[in-house]
């Protein structure tokens, strides 16, 4: 009885202290969303408009810069796989914008604020990096790290860091059509980024991790079925891996090979 005691009263603590940290992420997130827009109203009225012009172009090419360094980090969960040559996070984001393009207006989805959502989802990785489950960093102190960097980048935005930081929250809570869209979207880019490294590097269902982490967790019908397609020449690709009549001067594989070192 004394441990189950025990152990009840460490659960409740356990608990407690989560709905701690839960509850202090909020209010971060709150203080950031505020301070921003607060700002946004008043810095119009400090120091010369010719002095704040000057600041506004300066804070530009910084936030270029920022959006600059996507370029060159790689997607963490590749190097953690040491796949050669790997995507960075721009290209995983730029074609999560282009797949914006696969919307023909029958979904019921604006696909200009879809391709938004796309290209500010990982933004805060410019300045935070990718962080996955696998880096020793807890959801919660992720998403702290998150909400800062977004902050910092939206004050160099002037007019438009109130768009960029909504953008960012509606992505995160999940709650659109158009966000639950992209986080398909997002899921999709990596299963398809996995298959075409199977095909490059001539290693059918090498990366089928990838796929069981996302079975299961599509939830719109064109993804869905483009996801099928995918899996469906997959199997066909390891089938024809076994019997010895894959190639390697493969339309699929060269372009996955040019793309990778674009």
């Amino acid at each position: 009885m004394l441990t189950i005691y025990r152990l009840s009263t460490k659960l409740k603590k356990h608990s407690f202290d989560l709905c701690t940290k839960l509850s202090k992420l909020v209010t971060l997130r709150e203080t950031h969303v505020s301070r921003v827009m607060h700002q946004a109203t008043t810095n119009g009225h400090l120091g010369s408009d010719e002095a704040n012009q000057g600041n506004k172009y300066g804070d530009y090419v910084k936030f270029l810069e920022l959006v600059g360094n996507l370029k060159h980090i790689k997607r963490t969960g590749w190097v953690l796989r040491n796949v050669k040559d790997c995507e960075t996070i721009s290209g995983h984001m730029y074609r999560m914008g282009m797949m914006s393009f696969l919307l023909d207006g029958s979904q019921g989805l604006d696909r200009v604020h879809v391709m938004e959502l796309a290209l500010v989802h990982d933004l805060a990785e410019s300045i935070v990096g990718d962080i996955t489950p696998y880096c020793g960093i807890s959801r919660e102190e992720k998403l702290l790290r998150e909400f800062s960097a977004m902050s910092e980048i939206a004050e160099l935005l002037g007019p438009s860091k109130e768009k960029l930081l909504e953008l960012f929250n509606e992505y995160e809570e999940g709650k659109t059509a158009e966000a639950k869209f992209v986080k398909d979207l997002d899921r999709l880019d990596m299963v398809m980024q996995a298959f075409e490294y199977e095909k490059r590097d001539n290693c059918p269902l090498k990366h089928q991790e990838f796929f069981d982490s996302t079975k299961g967790k599509f939830s719109h019908p064109l993804v869905i079925n483009i996801v099928n397609e995918i899996n469906a020449q997959r199997e066909k690709f390891a089938e024809a891996n076994v019997d010895g009549t894959t190639h390697n001067s493969s339309p699929s594989r060269e372009a996955a090979t040019s793309g990778g070192s674009r």
